[in-house]
């Protein structure tokens, strides 16, 4: 088990380590009182994740709602949100979430590209196609937002 603060910290951030040490490190950083609000914040969120990839979306989405809690300017937090709500088929809940993420980070294209995807599952297409555009304009080689455009092309025809 890492010692100091900072080490506590790389190993919860690092998705290659098991989630059961990875859900044990960032449980220990929750609980650091004297921690800032945002480094806790963070804690939970990859603590959240690793709930998420467990199947535990309620206990996910409660570290998630914690996390905003201590940091309400994190967009990850709000995506992971929008995320759990769109596995169990909440869309409108889901789109919502992100519109608050991307209203806090407007150069993320991944946060563009989930709330495209959103839009095309509600059958907003024209909300699609410019999702998918805005996230290519800030990464224009990013993979999923050009198949994504051209599938939601595809599909109109």
């Amino acid at each position: 088990m890492p010692s100091s603060v900072d080490e506590l910290l790389d190993h919860c951030r690092d998705d290659e380590i098991y989630n059961d040490e990875r859900q044990r490190v960032c449980s220990t950083l929750i609980g650091i009182d004297h921690l800032s609000a945002e480094v806790r914040a963070e804690a939970l969120v990859h603590r959240g994740t690793v709930l998420l990839a467990k199947g535990r979306a309620d206990l996910a989405m409660s570290d998630f709602e914690a996390a905003i809690v201590l940091n309400p300017r994190d967009p990850v937090a709000y995506a992971y949100r929008g995320e759990v709500h769109k596995a169990s088929g909440q869309l409108e809940k889901a789109r919502a979430e992100y519109d608050t993420a991307i209203s806090l980070d407007r150069g993320s294209a991944d946060l563009f590209v989930n709330r495209g995807e959103i839009h095309r599952q509600l059958g907003a297409r024209d909300k699609a196609r410019a999702d998918f555009e805005a996230a290519l304009k800030i990464e224009p080689d990013h993979y999923v937002a050009r198949n994504s455009l051209k599938a939601l092309s595809k599909s109109k025809k």
